[in-house]
């Protein structure tokens, strides 16, 4: 099941995703986290061309996703936080 969802979904297999976080050393590439359950683990990739980027906590994931995906967006974000003005 978990080897046809990724291949359907993102055009991977299960070995690739675990390829993909053994690579990043079994934590989340933004955050150094490591996810509780194989579950917690989101492919993270371009909406635009498909393309996979990596892997991600459900926290990042879903952080990216609230800013639409737009760097600049999350730096204002990251300035905000860090008491910046503009």
């Amino acid at each position: 099941m978990r080897d046809l969802y990724y291949r359907r979904t993102f055009g991977i297999t299960a070995d690739d995703v675990d390829a993909l976080i053994e690579k990043q050393g079994g934590v989340c590439i933004i955050c150094g986290r490591t996810p509780t359950r194989l579950a917690s683990w989101h492919v993270d990739h371009c909406h635009e061309t498909g393309a996979v980027r990596g892997m991600l906590c459900i926290d990042c994931n879903q952080g990216i996703g609230k800013f639409h995906e737009d760097p600049d967006r999350l730096r204002a974000a990251a300035d905000y936080l860090e008491g910046a003005t503009r």
